[in-house]
């Protein structure tokens, strides 16, 4: 694999009603950047789950609901869309749904965009703690290695580093509802993606 190949998440849901996985990435090859998008099938490992689970203290503090006693157990967070700055800081938007127990419904919440790291002159709340920053990066982390094939039953991979099993079926429609550094090694990823259990990898429309 080349120096220059990687992969560079964009979004990743949990979509708990279909039992799916959406994934928005860059795929970078040679200094070529496509944009793709898949629906995944399969369950992911636990750590993905985990990384999503750290998150909601996060989400208590940055929407100030740390004076309501008890919502953190109300709150679920299932999807986050990743934004990169040329020097590559991350920053990210963090979406949960949140119980109503009183209308017995959900509805869902969104934190307005932080960075990892303060720009020159920005103020300490808008941006993340170091570690929420640091459960982003495993989130991300997770995120590539559920495509290279980390998943929850068995890995998709043989002895000699081809998927075991390869299949592809029709669109579904969507719905709303560590790495143990705290920065990403962007270069352990294969350049293709594990192709088990994948409902479609479609390059987006520039």
């Amino acid at each position: 694999m080349s120096d220059k190949d990687s992969i560079k998440i964009k979004k990743v849901k949990v979509i708990d009603s279909m039992q799916k996985i959406k994934i928005e990435y860059t795929e970078i090859h040679e200094d070529i950047e496509n944009e793709m998008a898949g629906t995944f099938n399969e369950q992911a490992a636990p750590e993905f789950y985990k990384a999503f689970e750290k998150l909601k203290a996060a989400v208590v503090n940055i929407l100030e609901f740390d004076k309501f006693k008890g919502i953190e157990k109300r709150i679920t967070p299932y999807g986050v869309t990743f934004h990169y700055s040329k020097d590559g800081t991350m920053g990210a938007i963090i979406s949960s749904s949140l119980e109503l127990p009183d209308a017995g419904t959900t509805t869902v919440i969104n934190t307005p965009m932080r960075k990892c790291d303060p720009d020159d002159g920005e103020t300490e709340s808008l941006y993340f703690t170091e570690a929420t920053a640091k459960s982003l990066w495993k989130l991300e982390t997770e995120t590539r290695k559920y495509l290279s094939g980390k998943r929850a039953q068995m890995s998709l991979f043989g002895a000699n580093g081809q998927p075991l099993d390869a299949s592809e079926a029709e669109d579904e429609p969507d719905d709303e509802p560590q790495q143990e550094d705290d920065q990403p090694d962007m270069d352990i990823m294969p350049p293709d993606v594990a192709a088990a259990n994948i409902d479609n990898v479609v390059p987006i429309a520039r």
